[in-house]
C-alpha cells in the first residue's frame, strides 16, 4: 500500500520529546530495483524522517557513505553524532541525529561493548566483531532538562554478548545520573534476557509505560514487508523511570512506496519532569 505521507506519530510540542529508532540496513551490492537496494531505500529514510521530525533519532548500521547521505539529505536540522565500530571510528556507524531547533549537545561520547569500554574497537563474550554504544548530553532548551541520548546495536550472535553489553549500558547511564534514552536494535526480543538486565538497571521499555500505542505491537524486522501482530520487537525505545511516556508505534510506512529499510521504525514520545 503506498504511503499517504501523513505522520505516523503527528506533530509533537514541547515539553514532549520524539525518540525514533532505526536500523538503516547497511549497503550490500544489489539490482537498482532490488528492496534491498540503498541507491532505492535512501530517498524513503530521508522522507520518513523529514516527515516526522523526530527530536532524537537513532540508527544502526550506517556505513560511511550512508551517514554522508543521510547527513546532506537531511540538511541542517539535524546534528549527527555517528561513530564507526573500529579502532580508529572508522566502518560500520550506529549514532545519533539530534534536532538542533530543540537540543544543545553538551557531551559526545562512545564506549566499546566489552570488558575495555573505553578502547575502541576491543572485543568480548564471544562477538563477531566490534560492538559500541554512541551517546550525547544534550539540554533540551524548551524545557531546560539535559538527559543522555544514547544509540547501539548488540550483537547477533552471542548471547552472552547481549546481555554482558546490557548490564554495561545499565552502569553508563547510572554513572551519568541524568534522565536517559536507549535506542538500539537489540537483536533479541523484548521481555529477553537483556531487556530485563536494562529494566533492573532502571532503563525499561517504552511500549510497557505507553500511555497511548498508536499500532498495535507488532513485529520490527519485517525484512521488507508488512510488520506482523505477534512479531518479535527486536528494536525498541527504552528511557529511564522518571520518564512518562506518550505515544508508542512501529511503523509500516513506505515514502513513496517504498520500505525504508528490512527493519521498521520504532516510535516513542516521552518527556521529563525539569
Amino acid at each position: 500500500m503506498p504511503d499517504d505521507d501523513r505522520p505516523l506519530i503527528g506533530e509533537v510540542q514541547p515539553p514532549d520529546v520524539h525518540c525514533v529508532t532505526l536500523n538503516v540496513r547497511r549497503r550490500v551490492p544489489r539490482p537498482a530495483g532490488h528492496p534491498d537496494a540503498w541507491e532505492r531505500r535512501r530517498d524513503a529514510v530521508v522522507a520518513l524522517v523529514a516527515s516526522e521530525a523526530p527530536t532524537v533519532l537513532a540508527v544502526q548500521e550506517a556505513l560511511p557513505d550512508q551517514a554522508a547521505d543521510l547527513t546532506a539529505a537531511l540538511g541542517s536540522r539535524w546534528e549527527p553524532v555517528l561513530v564507526g565500530r573500529g579502532r580508529r571510528g572508522g566502518g560500520e556507524q550506529v549514532g545519533l541525529f539530534l534536532d538542533r531547533t530543540r537540543l544543545d549537545v553538551v557531551e559526545r561520547r562512545s564506549w566499546a561493548l566489552s570488558r575495555r569500554p573505553h578502547r575502541p574497537g576491543s572485543m568480548s563474550w564471544g562477538t563477531a566483531f566490534p560492538r559500541h554504544i554512541v551517546g550525547a548530553v544534550v539540554r533540551d532548551r524548551a524545557t531546560d532538562v539535559t538527559f543522555t541520548a544514547l544509540a547501539t546495536h548488540l550483537d547477533v550472535v552471542s548471547p552472552w554478548a547481549r546481555v554482558r553489553s546490557a548490564e554495561l549500558i545499565g552502569r553508563i547511564v547510572r554513572e551519568r545520573g541524568l534522565p536517559a534514552v536507549v535506542m538500539a536494535d537489540w537483536n533479541c526480543a523484548a521481555g529477553t534476557a537483556p531487556w530485563r538486565a536494562l529494566a533492573e538497571a532502571g532503563i525499561v521499555d517504552s511500549w510497557s509505560r505507553a500511555s497511548r500505542p498508536v499500532t498495535e505491537p507488532v513485529g520490527t524486522y519485517p525484512h521488507y514487508a508488512r510488520p506482523r501482530v505477534g512479531g518479535r520487537r527486536i528494536d525498541g525505545v527504552l528511557v529511564t523511570r522518571e520518564a512518562t511516556v506518550g505515544r508508542v508505534a512501529v511503523s509500516d510506512r513506505q515514502p513513496g512506496g517504498v520500505w525504508p529499510s528490512d527493519h521498521a521504525a520504532v516510535h516513542a514520545v516521552v518527556r521529563w519532569t525539569p
